[in-house]
């Protein structure tokens, strides 16, 4: 099995690393990863603990992606016989390295995509679904927006609705509420994601359907108490717009009312910065030929994220007290008993909690960030299990994490949810009277 990454960052070298453990375990064909990256130098320092990865690895260097898509004829010698190529750099090159898959007749999976634009809130698509037939005629799959959240989330999500349908009784799920939690405790700040994206997201008008109906509020303008099953506090968490939203309603457009929220100190942070005016794209001085804003300004002057072996010299010295990453989606439930016609309302909470990120230090994922390391486990898990299943269950086509539990199978699907707590991930799963 041959790999490609295009780029290498916290998450894909968590993702790398379990694809190696979980090969291991299936005894499946010898693992060979390639990486296409702009600074070989930097992009081995993700993997200071992970000889074993090095030793399997080849590190390919360019100025800009650009010029494999353009030239790729000259690096035929790494590309060619890939099992699976992986954005895992940025969007914009979600649909370049899709053409490649195609090109060289290798499946494709990707970490997120560009919901930031009107485009796909008229068509409720994400741009990935464009070669959908593509992918289609070739028997290839692509995954896209693969991860904890979303990724397990939407798979979690789609295994309990799919359930529903095979009950005996008429089920109508009325509305799904996805809560987060990001929750770091440290002696100094640091940022366990990308600041800039960070602030792109927060920034950005979160998006809802309300009775099918897409609203829009001002970020921070509204709040609600949650209370998450692993974490000791009640927490304040705020809307947020991420790919689940679409990604949900496009699965199941009977579903009136989808919403996300987020919560914890990272984002209280965030919500400071926000108020205060401090992520605004207005000029500096009233100056509107000056190209300097106050939003310029704090992203470049706020901390960037920290080196792995930074990160673990942190932990060591408990300068990283405690961090923990929650992802819940509450599914709202009515069902509709035949034989006296009575309507029963419940909540079915179903999701992750990962708590255990001091105890990293001692595994080939030390330094990692508490969000990282769970979004390339669930992205790792997710993406091998499909691959391994592709001949037997004809898996092929764009396929988003919540259409994955039908097209495995049960067992499949309960294998991967064991998988996941091997990985200190707990599972969260209750039913409460609504």
């Amino acid at each position: 099995m041959k790999i490609v990454f295009f780029g290498v960052g916290a998450v894909s070298s968590v993702m790398a690393r379990v694809i190696y453990e979980l090969s291991e375990k299936s005894f499946s064909d010898d693992l060979e990863f390639v990486f296409f990256v702009r600074d070989e130098k930097k992009a081995k320092k993700h993997f200071f603990r992970n000889q074993e990865i090095l030793m399997i690895s080849k590190f390919i260097e360019v100025d800009n992606f650009n010029e494999i898509f353009e030239k790729h004829q000259e690096y035929k010698k790494e590309l060619k016989k890939s099992s699976i190529f992986i954005n895992s750099s940025v969007p914009e090159f979600n649909l370049p390295i899709m053409k490649l898959s195609l090109e060289y007749k290798a499946n494709y999976a990707d970490l997120a995509s560009d919901i930031y634009n009107d485009k796909i809130l008229t068509t409720l698509e994400f741009e990935q679904q464009s070669l959908n037939e593509s992918f289609m005629e070739q028997n290839l799959f692509a995954l896209i927006n693969l991860g904890i959240s979303p990724g397990v989330t939407n798979f979690l999500i789609g295994e309990r609705i799919y359930a529903f349908t095979n009950l005996p009784y008429k089920t109508k799920v009325t509305k799904i509420e996805i809560n987060l939690l990001e929750e770091i405790h440290s002696k100094q700040l640091i940022f366990s994601w990308s600041p800039n994206v960070a602030i792109e997201e927060i920034s950005y008008k979160p998006i809802f359907f309300k009775k099918n109906k897409i609203k829009t509020i001002e970020p921070f303008s509204k709040t609600k108490t949650y209370k998450f099953p692993y974490f000791r506090n009640f927490v304040e968490i705020y809307p947020v717009f991420q790919e689940e939203i679409i990604s949900l309603k496009q699965s199941f457009g009977d579903i009136e009312d989808i919403r996300m929220f987020v919560g914890g100190n990272e984002i209280e942070l965030m919500k400071n910065l926000y108020q205060l005016n401090l992520l605004s794209n207005k000029y500096c001085y009233g100056y509107e030929n000056s190209e300097i804003s106050i939003n310029s300004i704090i992203k470049d002057v706020i901390p960037k994220m920290k080196t792995p072996e930074v990160i673990e010299e942190y932990v060591k010295d408990k300068t990283i007290k405690y961090a923990e990453f929650s992802a819940v989606a509450d599914i709202y439930l009515e069902i509709l008993y035949p034989q006296t016609q009575k309507k029963i309302k419940s909540i079915e909470s179903i999701g992750i909690a990962f708590n255990k990120y001091p105890e990293l230090i001692k595994t080939p994922y030390s330094g990692s960030t508490y969000i990282s390391y769970p979004t390339g486990v669930g992205a790792g898990i997710l993406l091998f299990y499909t691959y391994m299943n592709t001949k037997k269950k004809n898996i092929k086509g764009v396929i988003l994490s919540e259409k994955l539990p039908p097209l495995l199978g049960p067992i499949t699907n309960d294998i991967i949810k064991r998988e996941l707590t091997s990985y200190k991930i707990n599972l969260i799963n209750s039913i409460t009277h609504n």
